[in-house]
């Protein structure tokens, strides 16, 4: 990271400034080194680390670090997809309105950045093009920054993403520093998602914004089962979830490859199920069990998403009424201006601006 972003970095505990002593740099970017505040921070790799023993010990944080080890191309094979319904949920549209969005934003925040490939969008779009500015990504999971670190499309970016290990609950960076925090399909992962929020709220500026999604609370079966099947494969490892899976996920392909439709015809309120024509598959997978099948990734990662879903032990999951109030005004609190508010079966995503 370079010498002039690590200088706006602070202490996660502290908030105080943290010196910066390097022992190996390529110009202006230190590669190794220690951040030193309340207590030392090791710089490897360009990454400055910040995440305690506790966070790296937590079974969710375990688990998306063995995911992004197993599964290196996650990033570049679902990124047009997931691009699209990044686009459409948070109101942008298109490209060119997301570029519209960021050519302003001079501190953008990714928490929670994975693969990192919404920080790659921002960056690719304009974001931290601002002189001084810049898109950090925010990630527990090592393997996953260690990833996007090693990029070849990185060494020859000329706008790229600055990566800083740490836990979003414990940023390393000033209070109201951010022009637009992006905390999509993460913070329903976190310990304490309503505390995360209000935490992410504070590193946020005045007029700045938010965009964040949670899972949606499902029909009783499909919560049932979930719970069911998380509660057997939590204490495994990832690869072994992704073998209990597997079944799973050929099972979602086989009704998938069914291309047929069945008609409810009146609401099972007890069951949580409204009426309504639905594909076979995605009546099982929003109704029974998640089965997740996509025809248009392979079957890796048809199983990851699968897994991915199955193996956290922090997977919250809210109604729409639950989530909207984490923007109402509270104890004095003016709250949050909605500017954009998407309701799916899979979840829901908010866009605000910060009052």
């Amino acid at each position: 990271m370079k010498r002039s972003l690590l200088a706006h970095l602070v202490d996660p505990e502290t908030l105080s400034p943290l010196s910066i002593q390097a022992s190996s740099e390529a110009g202006d970017d230190v590669r190794e080194g220690i951040a030193t505040g309340s207590r030392p921070y090791v710089i490897r790799e360009g990454i400055p680390s910040f995440v305690s023993e506790d966070v790296r010990s937590e079974q969710t944080v375990k688990s998306f670090g063995e995911k992004w080890d197993k599964h290196r191309y996650y990033r570049d094979h679902t990124r047009r997809f997931y691009t699209d319904w990044y686009l459409a949920r948070f109101g942008f549209g298109t490209v060119d309105g997301l570029k519209a969005f960021l050519a302003d934003k001079k501190f953008v925040l990714d928490a929670g950045t994975g693969a990192g490939r919404d920080a790659a969008n921002f960056t690719d779009n304009g974001a931290g093009t601002v002189p001084g500015g810049a898109v950090f990504g925010v990630d527990t999971a090592w393997h996953a920054l260690d990833n996007a670190e090693k990029d070849p499309k990185r060494a020859t970016a000329t706008n790229k993403v600055e990566l800083v290990h740490a836990d979003i609950n414990r940023l390393p960076f000033p209070d109201e520093f951010f022009d637009f925090v992006n905390c999509d399909q993460v913070i329903h992962h976190t310990p304490d998602p309503p505390l995360t929020f209000r935490n992410l709220k504070k590193k946020l500026k005045k007029g700045g914004q938010i965009a964040t999604y949670v899972y949606r609370k499902k029909s009783v079966i499909r919560e049932f089962t979930d719970d069911y099947i998380r509660d057997r494969i939590k204490d495994d490892s990832f690869e072994k979830a992704l073998e209990m899976c597997e079944a799973i996920t050929k099972l979602g392909k086989a009704f998938s490859d069914l291309k047929t439709n069945v008609t409810i015809e009146e609401d099972i309120p007890v069951l949580g199920i409204t009426k309504g024509n639905y594909d076979v598959q995605r009546f099982l997978h929003w109704h029974v069990l998640k089965c997740f099948w996509n025809d248009e990734f392979d079957f890796f990662t048809n199983n990851v998403v699968n897994a991915d879903w199955y193996h956290p032990v922090f997977c919250f999951r809210y109604t729409p009424e639950e989530f909207r109030a984490w923007f109402a005004p509270n104890d004095g609190d003016p709250g949050w201006e909605i500017l954009a508010w998407d309701e799916q079966e899979a979840g829901i995503s908010c866009r605000a601006r910060k009052l």
